[in-house]
């Protein structure tokens, strides 16, 4: 979803809503078949509506946060490679990469906090009621076991960069004893 950085954040808001709502429409078929089609339609735009409105608040705090930095489609693949591109502006970078290493420190210890319940509960459900749960058990374990595995690297990967850009601006380094 590249793409969606270099959108404005009330476009990406928008697009966010149409999907999640889009999705949501579709879902309810199975969940609750029972649903008119006006209906379906009114919960599907109004959690769309909902979903597009918070979503587009965090959306803009958050491009606030990393700077220009962040929306250009190689910052995304330099933070996945662990390395800095040579052409860079090292204030700007060192911003989008703090802010990027202060928002995935947390999920060291918010992965097994969300996901592990989220697992149980779909579990849980889909054992008492809908088999569609186990679609969600596995997503969720998905999200969890991707989440794991990636967080470690991708904090190493920031860390080893803004080392560089360090070096770049001519920081003295601390001696590791």
């Amino acid at each position: 979803m590249g793409w969606m950085r270099q959108l404005p954040t009330w476009v990406a808001g928008i697009v966010m809503a149409v999907l999640f709502a889009a999705a949501w429409f579709g879902i309810t078929f199975v969940t609750t078949p029972e649903l008119g089609l006006g209906a379906r339609v009114l919960v599907s735009v109004s959690v769309g509506a909902f979903y597009g409105i918070g979503m587009g608040f965090w959306l803009g705090r958050t491009r606030r946060g990393y700077g220009s930095a962040a929306r250009r489609p190689e910052f995304g693949r330099a933070v996945r490679r662990g390395v800095v591109p040579p052409d860079v502006d090292v204030d700007e970078w060192r911003r989008a990469l703090t802010q990027h290493q202060r928002q995935d420190r947390p999920l060291r210890w918010a992965a097994p906090v969300l996901y592990l319940p989220m697992t149980a509960l779909a579990v849980w459900l889909a054992v008492t009621g809908q088999p569609l749960f186990w679609f969600g058990a596995a997503v969720f374990v998905a999200l969890f076991v991707i989440t794991v595995a990636t967080t470690p690297r991708t904090l190493r990967n920031t860390d080893s960069m803004l080392a560089e850009l360090d070096r770049r601006a001519g920081v003295p380094q601390e001696s590791g004893s």
